[in-house]
């Protein structure tokens, strides 16, 4: 009789608990439509990335799908019109360096130097949000949200 209990709760102790939806992947959802609807030329993509950016989620489909609010929570992206770029990671660490608007396959990606992980990928700009698109290359996507 044991047995017959324990086989009938054993799918029950092996269920992994599903993550909790975020809509931050509705957001990105719609990032590349909205980015195709509205194209930029480079004069008023470089003009919409000045600011300061607040990190929001990320995102990756790649090997295994994997999301977060919380990984990166606290970062800030600043680019000023200079080329430079300050990314400030929870007041604990910062990177200077500067940034380059650069063609790509879908619009526009940056280069920094030094190189920062968070912005690898297409700059994909749709209203106030900003998402580095890098799953089609295997890499995770990253949104931020203008201040």
């Amino acid at each position: 009789m044991r047995l017959v209990v324990f086989l009938a709760l054993l799918p029950l102790l092996s269920c992994t608990k599903e993550p909790v939806y975020s809509p931050y992947n509705e957001v990105m959802d719609g990032m590349y439509s909205c980015q195709q609807a509205n194209p930029l030329d480079s004069t008023a993509t470089f003009g919409a990335l000045i600011g300061t950016w607040d990190w929001r989620f990320v995102r990756s489909t790649s090997w295994e799908y994997y999301e977060s609010e919380e990984e990166y929570r606290g970062f800030e992206l600043t680019f000023e019109s200079d080329g430079s770029v300050l990314l400030n990671q929870n007041d604990t660490a910062s990177i200077e360096g500067t940034w380059t608007l650069e063609n790509s396959w879908v619009s526009f990606s940056l280069s920094t130097q030094p190189y920062i992980p968070t912005v690898f990928g297409q700059a994909l700009l749709c209203d106030d949000h900003l998402m580095f698109y890098s799953s089609p290359m295997d890499g995770p996507d990253h949104l931020y949200q203008k201040q």
